[in-house]
């Protein structure tokens, strides 16, 4: 006989496995890893995941009496967070959000901490079709008295199925509740914000309104390109406590750059920005100009200017032994060409902005439309210089010039305009700060700064306008001339070709191979009409259907996604994670990183006096360093936000990391040996006193 206790519980057993089975777990987190000082999990919002679907999760902290963990700036003293999910698989992360923190003083130092616990949301990208993984190698620290550092692996694996709200859900969606959002969102309303006083002892002033209720105690977290602004604000009330003026002193750093605030009152939060250099005066304004100036004069002396040299030399060859009044107005023909293009990708970028869209120097290089458009005007122009079709402006606007050879200034016009758009490709020393500067700004800003760049590079041509004389130093017109045209003529056919292998990557193989055929079919019809002698009604017409046959295999998507080239593969480079940069410095190893692009020949450049050679490529091999490589050749907003960390809209930019420069060195946009190693060695110095300085109280 089966005794009645062991009959019971075998009851209760087979019951709880059938109510395990009717009822399946939908919790989804890992354990509690840490000890009563301080504890951190990883919960997601579902316990499966589809295709497509975004994955909502969150690290919760809870940290012990007497305890606190660090913000994502921890100000003058302790950790914050580094966050590494190289490990994770099927499920790539798009954003942290951050909780606002509270201002804790210790003597004179200011940290920015959260006491008792704290929830960050997460959002994760779905990758793949199949089941997915989270793995998290975390490095944070909790202060007390002292601070200690912790470390902790976190992993949870998902399966592929129709996901479903776990029994953390309701966490996140409060976690996220509590964020903080825009001003009008926290019942604020900011009125007035500036920057006062000199660059060397600047400070921001806000004034903010509440109308629903009165400030209780208003603070101010800012911060800066290089980390938080730890000073607090000076708070003054007014309107019965429903007005704030808020003055906070800026360190030389922070005067002039973007700021990210988050605005504390109580239980309410807002955040938002405050653009760069808010209160720019004439003499400022002055130096950004001439910094666009000198950007432009640079430009023409850079590696991406090299497809255009030949358009460049040819005009100036051509202009020698003609007569100054020649020479001066085809000349400045060119000059206009190159501010108009300008200008005109000025319009274009403000364009995108004001749609949403990022924006950034060289983006247009991304676009099958334009490299196929490009392509399809260089090897016209190479037409042009084998003397098989004239290119001009349309009749209309030639017959506005009253000049003798209107022809030629369309044509010097026309070279101006397409020398600049393919020598926009890589940013240029002086051209990134200008270019930073002015694309975070308003249109009229944008209109102005690139005008002078545009000016800047235009300038030799307007010099040698006001001294045509000076083209007599170059050799006479003569019978070479035919062949040194032909020559040119070859250059810019090689020009087509590299722009056909960027297209290539861009837009995949079948439309280049499309291009690619109709652009030989169109210079061999040019070359034969023209032995042929056929009129040039006919041969224009030819010519002008079979450039509208490009239009569709240049504009319209194929519908098929082109993967990047493998710029890794036989060297040091690992695949772009900035994610995983700050765990890496914790490690006390250095990080390189390298943004290129197949359309950047400065990047090219780059390669083969730096990064390629061989004692560079056994630094980066070896076990200490890590190397990334971003490939930009197709947008990326990653990489974009990647560039605006160090203020640049272009490329290229290497970008050196380690326990001496945690927050990284970007260096010169033409590297030399000597620079490179000098980076790593400022990265590698003084690794053990910066992470004792970063986690003492």
């Amino acid at each position: 006989m089966i005794p009645l206790d062991s009959l019971r519980r075998s009851l209760l057993a087979c019951l709880a496995l059938y109510l395990l089975g009717a009822f399946p777990a939908r919790a989804a987190s890992t354990a509690w890893i840490g000890d009563d000082r301080a504890a951190v999990r990883l919960v997601t919002a579902t316990d499966a995941v589809s295709p497509g679907s975004p994955v909502e999760a969150a690290l919760e902290f809870r940290f012990g009496d007497g305890w606190h963990g660090a913000w994502r700036s921890p100000g003058d003293a302790g950790l914050a967070p580094v966050f590494d999910w190289s490990g994770s698989d099927g499920l790539a992360l798009e954003s942290i959000a951050w909780p606002a923190p509270r201002r804790l003083a210790v003597g004179d130092l200011q940290t920015f901490v959260y006491e008792s616990g704290v929830v960050l949301p997460l959002r994760f990208a779905r990758r793949g079709d199949g089941a997915a993984s989270l793995r998290l190698r975390l490095v944070h620290a909790v202060c007390g008295e002292i601070c200690v550092p912790y470390r902790a692996t976190l992993a949870l694996t998902l399966p592929a199925a129709a996901d479903r709200p776990s029994a953390e859900s309701g966490l996140i969606g409060a976690a996220r509740e509590r964020l903080p959002g825009p001003p009008a969102a926290a019942g604020l309303s900011i009125v007035r914000q500036a920057r006062e006083g000199p660059p060397h002892d600047r400070r921001l002033v806000l004034q903010v309104t509440s109308e629903r209720q009165a400030f209780l105690a208003p603070d101010l977290f800012v911060e800066g390109a290089k980390g938080a602004v730890t000073a607090p604000p000076t708070v003054a009330l007014s309107d019965g406590g429903h007005a704030a003026r808020l003055a906070l002193k800026l360190p030389p750093d922070a005067a002039d750059t973007d700021l990210r605030v988050t605005l504390v009152d109580g239980p309410r939060s807002a955040e938002f920005t405050v653009p760069s250099m808010a209160g720019i005066g004439w003499g400022e304004w002055l130096a950004i100009l001439a910094t666009a100036l000198l950007g432009g004069l640079v430009l023409n002396v850079m590696p991406c200017v090299l497809p255009v040299l030949s358009l460049k030399a040819f005009t100036l060859t051509r202009a020698a032994g003609a007569d100054q009044r020649s020479v001066r107005a085809e000349l400045l023909a060119t000059a206009a060409g190159i501010v108009t293009s300008f200008l005109a990708i000025a319009l274009v970028l403000i364009a995108l902005k004001a749609s949403g869209a990022s924006v950034g120097w060289g983006i247009q290089f991304q676009t099958p439309w334009f490299l196929g458009g490009m392509a399809l005007l260089t090897a016209l122009f190479a037409a042009s210089l084998f003397e098989w079709v004239t290119i001009g402006l349309p009749r209309p606007l030639a017959a506005l010039g009253s000049v003798r050879g209107a022809g030629r200034l369309s044509e010097a016009f026309l070279t101006g305009a397409f020398a600049t758009l393919l020598a926009t490709p890589c940013s240029a020393p002086f051209v990134g700060s200008a270019v930073g500067f002015a694309l975070p700004r308003g249109s009229a800003d944008i209109l102005m700064v690139f005008a002078a760049l545009g000016l800047g590079m235009a300038l030799p041509f307007a010099l040698l306008a006001l001294r045509p004389g000076w083209t007599r130093l170059l050799p006479r017109p003569g019978p070479w001339m035919i062949w040194l045209r032909r020559g040119f003529g070859l250059l810019l056919l090689g020009t087509a070709a590299w722009l056909m292998t960027v297209f290539a990557e861009v837009a995949g193989i079948p439309r280049a191979m499309g291009l690619a055929g109709l652009l030989a079919f169109l210079l061999g019809w040019l070359a034969l009409s023209r032995r042929a002698r056929v009129p040039d009604r006919h041969r224009s017409l030819v010519a002008a259907a079979l450039v509208l046959a490009l239009v569709p295999v240049t504009v319209w998507p194929s519908g098929v996604e082109t993967a990047p080239a493998d710029r890794m593969a036989g060297g040091p480079w690992r695949a772009f994670a900035p994610e995983a940069i700050p765990a890496l410095v914790a490690e006390g190893k250095v990080v390189v990183v390298d943004v290129t692009a197949s359309w950047c020949l400065t990047c090219r450049i780059n390669d083969v006096t730096t990064l390629d050679r061989a004692e560079n490529r056994a630094r980066l091999s070896a076990p200490d360093v890590v190397a990334m490589r971003a490939d930009w050749t197709q947008p990326d907003p990653a990489i974009l936000a990647f560039l605006r960390r160090f203020g640049r809209f272009g490329i290229p930019l290497v970008a050196v990391y380690g326990p001496g420069s945690p927050r990284g060195e970007a260096l010169p946009d033409l590297l030399t040996p000597a620079t490179m190693r000098a980076a790593i060695v400022r990265a590698e110095r003084e690794s053990q006193t910066k992470i004792t300085t970063e986690l003492s109280p």
